[in-house]
């Protein structure tokens, strides 16, 4: 199970990185295409809004599966080795559960009221900008499992 773990945070890293390079070249270009042709594409907004969002929620199927997004570090600074910080940790756990189970939930009903809705720019459907929660929160939460299990 841990071996599924790394393959998640793999491949959050690996489409994380592809999100941000595409991100620099699509702003790169709107602004030259702005202030050096004059002409602003139509999706200057829309498609970096749009890239910017998926590659925010895969990248914290990362976090999970590496167990370093709640945390941060910053308690293994306060708390000493011991039950304190493993209850923590379990309590920590317990509650990203919880709201990636919420976010996905309520992810996929926001993107099934929306997903009929087209966007202004790209005619792309509106609940392609929300498929990112449910998508997120399923696979950090196959990561969180994934991973404690291994352990």
């Amino acid at each position: 199970m841990k071996r599924l773990s790394e393959r998640l945070d793999w491949f959050a890293r690996s489409l994380g990185g592809i999100g941000v390079a595409a991100l620099a070249v699509i702003v790169a270009w709107v602004v030259f295409s702005r202030y050096a042709l004059g002409v602003t594409p139509r999706w200057s907004e829309e498609l970096p809004r749009l890239i910017l969002v998926w590659v925010t929620f895969i990248g914290i199927i990362s976090g999970f599966a590496r167990g370093s997004h709640f945390e941060a570090g910053i308690t293994d600074l306060i708390v000493r080795p011991g039950r304190f910080r493993e209850a923590i940790r379990r309590l920590a756990t317990l509650a990203s559960v919880i709201f990636l189970i919420v976010l996905l939930v309520t992810g996929w009903q926001i993107t099934g009221f929306t997903w009929h809705h087209a966007t202004t720019a790209l005619n792309l459907p509106g609940g392609l900008f929300y498929l990112c929660l449910p998508v997120g929160a399923a696979l950090s939460l196959i990561a969180i499992f994934s991973g404690r299990i291994g352990k």
